[in-house]
């Protein structure tokens, strides 16, 4: 995992004045910068080749106020006129959007041929998986973007992907080929970016442009108002998957109907309304499990933790294998849940990303789950995800991803490191990686316990000074953590968190906590670029309110 760099500095926002004030900033812009979607590389390193000719666009003269307006919101407004150059002066807020929508829908059919070019041409193995990746995140993406108004979730999942595609291609960027696909995406994620923010004005400030701004973080003192307060949250406690749930299959080494929990999961019904229960009883199960898209609403059920097990040893520094692909049980579709079992990867201790548990998918739920691992264990990656009662173990950045993602009532254990243990390390739990200020998306921890396991806390006992804990590190630039009520052991640091490289981050990322307690959890020597969340605005975090959980999470 490498930190997303902007190449561009975004137009920050401005202080609540006139709207007219508000605009100037951009209508300057608009008469002194060249109108190229290809001129500012905003997420990243810039490519080796030259980048694709982008389409001219329309001239700042043509620009009606309405479109002035509603890109006074985004983070890259040249982009922006361009894509509107076709609306006129009395177009409304949604037809805005819509256009806007248009745009970015229309430019992912070139990509996938793109991908699908590179694969066909490709005589490396990793070039054959960064495509094969790619092409799955641009599907994914369309899909996202498939409903006539997505939400502002799905389109900043659709963001997402795209850059997961682009992050696909920076590891084999050894061509002009590569170098113009990634250009093209770059230019394409600009336009997701936009989309997204002037989705969030509206969300923020309703039709009327003439208010709309760039997106605001807890950075800038914005925390969005609360759909539902403490007083009329959903019993947390009462929240999982539902027991004594009837199977539709069972798997065992003998005597069911299924040997496998793939071949069991490939029987669940396409797109299925309702929940397909797999029962996996107790065993050992040495196989890598991939829950495609259209399997929906699939639910592992198994014997307890360390009864059933689901365990595999893939890793990242495999040739043709990325740290996407190497979830033992990895997540496509919907709806998924799990209870009762273990996942783990026992990926040996040269590897590096080897993941556990990948949940891509929305509302999934995992409870009474045990998740074992060492460098990237639960890869969180996109849409809403609720964790309950579960135990996590890892190294480093073993709780990451781009979701919306709570975990409630979950033990957070840090194990020694496979090689040399002895030598000390630094060990971030979190790594989450917001890419754009309009993402919905971060890592809540809520009433969660930071500890070690009897391994790692005798060598720290030993040696404090050298095995130091922090609560997370910026994965990406606006990355953002909470952790609220959670006990934290004496191995986190008394500075809490962790810069990922110099200062990138620090500016633009937010790491909270509310009432942190435990050893580790005196907040009087944290780092200045990390917060105490204020009490009003806890309730931002509830799992009512930041993954919805009280309309599509069941009581167990």
């Amino acid at each position: 995992m490498t930190p997303l760099r902007a190449r561009a500095q975004s137009i920050q926002p401005s202080p609540m004045a006139p709207p007219p004030a508000r605009l100037l900033p951009l209508l300057i812009l608009l008469f002194h910068l060249p109108f190229s979607l290809s001129s500012r590389r905003h997420h990243h390193h810039t490519p080796s080749a030259s980048p694709t000719p982008s389409p001219s666009p329309a001239s700042s003269d043509s620009a009606p106020l309405a479109v002035l307006l509603a890109c006074n919101a985004t983070r890259f407004q040249p982009t922006c006129v361009s894509t509107l150059s076709g609306a006129g002066s009395d177009t409304s807020a949604s037809d805005l959007l819509a256009a806007t929508l248009s745009s970015l829908r229309a430019r992912i059919p070139p990509a996938v041929s793109t991908a699908k070019s590179v694969l066909a041409a490709s005589s490396n193995v990793n070039l054959t998986n960064a495509a094969t990746n790619c092409l799955i995140f641009l599907s994914l993406s369309s899909h996202r973007l498939s409903p006539s108004s997505p939400s502002l979730l799905s389109a900043s999942t659709a963001m997402l992907h795209l850059y997961d595609c682009w992050s696909s291609y920076k590891y084999v960027n050894f061509s002009h080929a590569i170098s113009d696909a990634m250009a093209y995406l770059d230019d394409t994620i600009a336009v997701n970016s936009n989309y997204i923010s002037m989705l969030a004005a509206r969300q923020r400030y309703g039709d009327k442009t003439s208010h709309w701004r760039p997106p605001q973080t807890e950075r800038d003192g914005y925390w969005p108002p609360a759909a539902a307060s403490a007083a009329e949250a959903a019993d947390v406690d009462a929240l999982g998957v539902p027991r004594g749930l009837p199977a539709n299959a069972t798997v065992c080494a003998a005597g069911c109907e299924y040997k496998t929990v793939r071949e069991a999961v490939a029987a669940a019904p396409d797109y299925g309304e309702g929940m397909f229960v797999v029962r996996v009883k107790e065993g050992v199960y040495r196989e890598t499990v991939s829950v495609p898209w259209e399997k929906t609403n699939v639910v592992l059920v198994g014997d307890g933790m360390g009864k059933t097990v689901i365990t595999g040893d893939l890793n990242a520094d495999t040739p043709g294998v990325s740290t996407f692909n190497t979830a033992t049980v990895g997540v496509l579709g919907d709806g998924f849940m799990a209870r009762d079992l273990t996942i783990s990867n026992t990926a040996g201790p040269d590897a590096h990303q080897a993941v556990a548990f990948r949940s891509t998918g929305d509302r999934t739920v995992l409870d009474t789950v045990e998740l074992l691992g060492h460098q990237d264990t639960l890869y969180a990656h996109a849409m809403r995800q609720f964790y309950t009662r579960c135990r996590v173990t890892g190294t480093v950045d073993f709780v990451f991803g781009n979701s919306a993602a709570l975990l409630h009532d979950t033990s957070l254990v840090v194990v020694p490191r496979q090689l040399r243990p002895e030598k000390g390390e630094n060990d971030a739990v979190t790594a989450q990686g917001r890419t754009d200020p309009a993402q919905p998306t971060g890592i809540v921890l809520s009433r969660c316990a930071v500890n070690g396991s009897d391994e790692y806390m005798a060598m720290y006992r030993e040696k404090p000074e050298a095995h130091r804990v922090y609560l997370g590190r910026p994965w990406k630039e606006y990355s953002r953590t909470v952790y609220v009520g959670c006990t934290l052991a004496e191995i986190v640091q008394p500075q809490g968190w962790m810069a990922w490289s110099g200062d990138f981050a620090l500016k633009t990322l937010y790491y909270g906590e509310f009432d942190s307690a435990g050893p580790g959890g005196v907040a009087s020597r944290r780092v200045a670029w990390s917060s105490q969340v204020p009490k009003d605005h806890v309730d931002a975090y509830s799992v009512d309110n930041f993954i919805q959980g009280h309309e599509w999470i069941p009581k167990a």
